[in-house]
């Protein structure tokens, strides 16, 4: 019954321990060291959940979950054994494969010096439990600080056990004895596991775990809940707008009546509207000019009557780098330029900019990315002050929410010395931009690793700068794809290597997508299939890699083909990649050498876990309000930010 149980945990674990440092900012400040004073109190508590998504010790908890299995953990309001405060809500899908179970830390998280606690002394685990229906069940395993991400439990318990009448609908308090836990060290009690097995789908509430030293059963006092000033009074949301033509097509009005329609039924209120561009031809730097300015203008005019905020979206890649500073610049001049020209009512309230560095292929050798991303803050600094000179613009940006990272060894990745300052990218585009938009995607809100976790950082530095953050969520999933890589260069060199290719600040090469893959040797690169690619295209993808690796080549001297033993090193590279399936290799006969170029294709694909597509609008919504719900107590905290239109409105319209 119990195999299997430490390869399904680490599945997960590895993955989760994301920006966890920002987390602890969403405890209430609590007497920890009145509690810390008695080493040995009758009752230790552990969680109830009054904390947010850590507790008093600064320990976290987070699902673990393998497809098609899945479960999700929700903090509940008022749905406690003493009707106040939180309880933890925990929904199952338990399908015929996969796994799923939820961890929780009963002492600090990683990082913590409390990792684990001296429970020698107590005699139970207690903790309370009420059922949605009733007949809910699961097992339930300890581990000490000494146990290993791949050590099986030796014991694994049922719950049911300890409850004569099983789970019922109303709060009933468990107590387990420790002793019965063998194989585990309670000197260093770490971690409690609840492991799903019960196939079907169920769902039931958690509060009050603790350890105990006597059998006695007390209902919990009553909690007031917390903060209930600052609690969030209502929802406003952003959301991205990538296509215009039905928007602005004078015969299809029914569209923008229904965009319009869903925007207000959505508690979307400020609009993220995708700009298109004529460039004039110029001797020196480029000029913009908008395509469809009567468009743009009724959309604003019929946007502001109903009390949306626009802002014009642009941007690209390659507008990071210094060589291509000014088409960012000639954009936000474009703006400016329209709204002169436009009736008060009918001008944009800001420029907001997607323009994401790690893109390009030069982002994938850290020897040259500090560089890459002091270009890319000189481009938003040069345009935030653009903006606001010429027409007082409101100017803000897509982030990811790595940017700000929540501990020591991400942090030090993510340093930039700019000016004079030295601080995590992140951090750097607050200071300067009038709001931040942190794509922040993934499709659980609760747990260590989930949107709020994962997007403290950004919200407690901007809370402290009296600055804006919106909190993006992901409704798209991308189609996989396929990638032909040739070209091995080694780690050392990179960067020069491709300044002398060329390729420096590239996205495509011939008209094919770039794609760089690293591996424990250096890098490889090659190029993506497109996803409507005709069958006639395919000699042209094939001539495409042999001119890639012939230009690869020549910039170490000619003449070398990437070695098919270095193969081996990429393979183990993508099967320790969630976001890759497949490894096939191939070759491509050179007409001009008569030689065989070697080369291997694998998929790419979205992670599952980064969108709520195809989740439907039920799960998206409870999401949503737990998020906002925590989230709104704190003062940057602006509202979340749907991508995008299109498949949010089919997310909700269960397409």
């Amino acid at each position: 019954m119990k195999q299997g149980i430490a390869e399904r945990l680490s599945a997960e674990r590895r993955s989760t321990f994301i920006s966890l440092a920002g987390i602890l900012v969403l405890a209430i400040i609590c007497p920890a060291a009145a509690i810390a004073a008695d080493p040995s109190p009758d009752v230790l508590p552990i969680w109830d959940f009054e904390r947010g998504i850590v507790n008093v010790w600064g320990g976290h908890y987070n699902v673990y979950e393998r497809e098609p299995s899945w479960a999700r953990t929700y903090l509940e309001p008022k749905a406690t054994p003493s009707k106040e405060g939180y309880s933890l809500r925990v929904n199952v899908h338990r399908g015929g494969g996969g796994f799923c179970g939820v961890w929780m830390d009963l002492a600090g998280g990683s990082g913590s010096p409390e990792r684990s606690h001296d429970a020698s002394s107590y005699r139970y685990l207690s903790f309370w439990i009420k059922g949605e229906r009733g007949g809910e069940d699961f097992e339930l395993s300890l581990a000490d600080a000494s146990m290993g991400e791949d050590d099986e439990p030796q014991t694994v318990l049922r719950v049911t056990a300890y409850l004569p009448g099983g789970v019922t609908t109303g709060w009933q308090e468990v107590l387990i004895p420790l002793a019965e836990f063998r194989g585990v060290d309670l000197r260093k009690l770490a971690r409690l596991t609840l492991h799903f097995t019960l196939p079907g789908n169920y769902r039931f509430y958690l509060d009050r775990i603790e350890l105990k030293r006597t059998k006695t059963i007390s209902l919990p006092s009553s909690r007031p809940p917390k903060d209930e000033a600052s609690a969030p009074s209502g929802q406003h949301r952003a959301m991205w707008v990538w296509t215009t033509q039905q928007l602005f097509d004078p015969e299809r009005k029914d569209e923008i009546d229904r965009f319009f329609a869903f925007c207000s039924e959505n508690c979307v209120r400020e609009i993220y509207l995708a700009l298109e561009f004529n460039q004039q031809k110029t001797e020196s730097s480029p000029v913009y000019e908008l395509r469809f300015p009567e468009g743009y203008k009724a959309f604003l005019e019929r946007a502001h009557e109903q009390g949306f905020t626009v802002q014009g979206l642009a941007g690209t890649p390659e507008w990071a780098l210094k060589e291509n500073h000014a088409e960012a610049l000639a954009a936000v001049d474009a703006v400016a330029a329209f709204n002169r020209a436009a009736p008060r009512g009918a001008r944009f309230d800001g420029v907001h900019f997607d323009v994401e560095p790690y893109a390009l292929v030069d982002y994938a050798d850290p020897t040259y990315r500090p560089a890459v991303l002091e270009q890319f803050l000189e481009m938003v600094s040069r345009c935030a002050e653009r903006a606001r000179a010429d027409s007082n613009l409101y100017f803000s940006c897509d982030v990811p929410a790595w940017f700000y990272p929540g501990d020591d060894l991400e942090r030090r990745g993510l340093l930039v010395n700019f000016g004079g300052k030295e601080k995590s990218v992140g951090e750097h585009l607050t200071d300067m931009l009038d709001a931040v938009t942190i794509m922040n995607y993934i499709n659980q809100a609760d747990g260590a690793g989930g949107i709020i976790a994962r997007g403290m950082p950004a919200i407690e530095y901007a809370s402290a700068q009296g600055k804006k953050i919106f909190v993006g969520l992901e409704t798209f999933l991308e189609p996989e794809r396929a990638i032909h890589f040739v070209s091995h260069v080694p780690a050392e060199g990179f960067a020069k290597r491709l300044a002398a290719t060329g390729l420096r600040g590239k996205l495509d090469f011939e008209g094919f997508r770039l794609a760089v893959l690293s591996d424990e040797t250096g890098f490889f690169l090659g190029l993506a299939v497109p996803l409507d690619m005709a069958d006639a295209r395919r000699a042209e993808l094939e001539a495409a890699l042999l001119r890639l690796s012939r230009v690869v080549d020549e910039s170490a001297g000619g003449g070398q083909y990437p070695a098919a033993t270095t193969f081996d090193a990429a393979r183990a590279a993508l099967a320790k990649d969630a976001d890759w399936r497949g490894f096939e290799t191939f070759e491509i006969s050179d007409p001009d050498s008569n030689r065989s170029l070697p080369g291997f294709r694998a998929i790419r694909r979205m992670s599952p876990r980064t969108t709520f597509h195809g989740l439907g609008r039920q799960v998206f919504e409870e999401e949503a309000r737990s998020s906002t719900e925590w989230l709104s107590r704190f003062p940057a905290f602006s509202g979340l930010a749907v991508h995008f239109y299109g498949s949010f409105r089919e997310l909700l319209e269960g397409k």
